[in-house]
């Protein structure tokens, strides 16, 4: 009895076949925080304007000096969730 070579692209070991790929695959990683504040500067529709004031400081101004610890505390948080992660990835 012979058997035929499964066709291109399948696999003869239904076990050998990867997951599918999509939606499934998306999930947190801690670096991706260090990705929010560069993405919230070059969004100048978020803060251009001059209401509401602090102290007399209009919003563009202390939304900007507001940017700094917050980039403080997510480099932090970053540093904390990975310390224990090698350069693969394992702990």
């Amino acid at each position: 009895m012979t058997t035929s070579a499964p066709p291109p692209g399948e696999s003869a070991n239904p076990a050998e076949e990867s997951p599918p790929r999509g939606w499934t695959d998306v999930r947190f990683r801690p670096v991706n925080l260090l990705l929010l504040l560069p993405l919230i500067s070059i969004l100048p529709f978020l803060f251009n304007s001059e209401e509401p004031t602090l102290a007399g400081m209009p919003f563009f101004y202390w939304f900007q000096l507001l940017v700094i610890p917050v980039g403080i505390l997510c480099t932090v948080a970053v540093h904390r969730l990975t310390r224990h992660v090698d350069e693969e990835g394992e702990q």
